[in-house]
């Protein structure tokens, strides 16, 4: 076996013939040496205080280099006020701030979080603030009057029909006549909300509960708008008896009319969703089909991720064009490329590039890492890194096959390249491409 691979050749030589600059940048020179300035930082939610999620003074606060390889981090904003000035590195930052505690999938209380970037420059106290944002979706049940003095016994299920998604399910014997909000982590792609369920009369009788709320049907909605519901969002469901004829299957006096007002936390404006009534359940159209599904144009199209092929064999297909074409319409927002080695010296190759900041093991961003371009593209020519807002972009893994071509042969499933694009409306794709060394 090789004592050395080319890989690990390149990267030696960048350690030693790069800039004074590159140097430092790769072998983390601590950047509080050089030029500085200061940030003056200031976190709100612009709204009253209702819990413990949105004290302020509680949320950490993550300060993140985004062309400098320096991280300041505050356990809290208390202790950043404390601190007072925060003194950093020359260079482009992201803020993030947010409520303490997990953001989890469901929760009784609203998470919230924001981010604000910033540019410090040298001997100048930037100023600026964060605002955190509600984050998950609140969705509440509202029994009207006239829904306790008709019904003696209801259970009622809220759903976004997704795997792994949500299901709130209300009853009187659990919930009682004022059922608590839950507050979702909406995942992505929800344009519909499903309303499902039984009640039974004081007479006895057993009315079926059935509706679908999508938010395409806004009166305001228009083309570009966000069709899916996102943080910030609150729905508020009311249930009200009704006496239309034939409303419900196998009922022919008594109907459940189902409102939904959706209010956003963040716009300040109260807006009715009109709701479809739906049958057996609820089972009605999938979202983004049909009449007014969303699939009409109204919002750009996800990213796109395509490759030649899915698999290449060196030698034979060394020659072969391996580019991967990435599209957004919308705009890149992301790129990360995750490499696993099928192979040792591989592997230890990807090890070595760790010690210079590149976890390809973990995943790496593309999107305007220059310094990443630099270091890479001795190793693999021709690879130029993508930049923010981009609609297209080709990763050129046949760039890699000569080094690779060195590392010897890999298993039966060989180095495998994930990649993961996300767009400017955060709508996400992922493929993979595998190669193999035959010898």
């Amino acid at each position: 076996m090789k004592t050395m691979n080319k890989w690990m050749w390149a990267v030696t030589l960048l350690f030693g013939l790069a800039s004074c600059e590159m140097k430092d940048e790769i072998l983390g020179k601590d950047p509080m040496t050089g030029d500085t300035g200061t940030l003056s930082l200031s976190v709100e939610t612009g709204k009253v205080t209702r819990g413990t999620t949105d004290q302020v003074d509680q949320f950490p606060v993550v300060i993140t280099g985004k062309d400098v390889e320096y991280t300041k981090k505050f356990d809290s904003y208390a202790e950043l006020k404390q601190a007072g000035k925060v003194k950093l590195p020359v260079g482009t930052y992201t803020i993030e701030a947010c409520s303490p505690g997990e953001f989890k999938s469901e929760m009784t209380e609203p998470f919230y979080g924001g981010e604000q970037e910033v540019k410090i420059q040298k001997d100048v106290t930037s100023e600026t603030s964060v605002v955190c944002t509600m984050q998950n979706v609140k969705i509440s049940i509202e029994l009207t009057d006239e829904f306790l003095a008709t019904y003696q016994d209801w259970t009622i299920t809220v759903t976004d029909k997704k795997q792994n998604g949500h299901a709130e399910t209300y009853t009187k014997a659990e919930d009682g006549e004022t059922p608590a909000p839950v507050y979702w982590k909406m995942d992505e792609g929800v344009e519909t909300i499903y309303i499902n369920g039984t009640a039974k009369t004081n007479g006895g009788e057993d009315v079926t509960i059935s509706g679908t709320a999508k938010k395409s049907n806004l009166p305001e909605f228009e083309e570009g708008d966000d069709i899916y519901f996102v943080g910030g969002d609150e729905l508020k469901i009311d249930l009200t008896p009704v006496k239309v004829e034939g409303s419900t299957p196998g009922i022919l006096e008594e109907g459940i009319q189902i409102t939904i007002t959706l209010f956003n936390s963040e716009k300040n404006e109260n807006v009715e969703i009109p709701v479809n009534p739906g049958t057996d359940g609820g089972d009605t159209e999938e979202p983004g089909t049909g009449e007014d599904g969303g699939d009409e144009g109204e919002a750009a199209a996800g990213p796109t991720i395509s490759f030649p092929q899915s698999t290449y064999t060196l030698p034979d297909d060394a020659e072969k064009n391996a580019d991967v074409t990435i599209t957004a319409e919308a705009g890149l927002k992301s790129v990360k490329v995750k490499i696993t080695a099928g192979n040792e010296g591989f592997s230890n190759a990807l090890d070595f590039l760790v010690t210079s900041g590149i976890d390809f093991s973990t995943g790496v961003e593309l999107v305007d890492n220059k310094p990443l371009e630099s270091v890479i593209g001795i190793i693999a020519p021709g690879l130029e890194v993508p930049s923010e807002g981009a609609t297209d972009y080709k990763f050129p893994v046949g760039s890699f096959f000569e080094v690779l071509s060195e590392t010897g042969a890999t298993d039966s499933t060989g180095h495998i390249f994930d990649i993961t694009v996300t767009d400017q409306n955060g709508k996400t794709t992922s493929g993979k491409l595998n190669v193999i060394l035959t010898e």
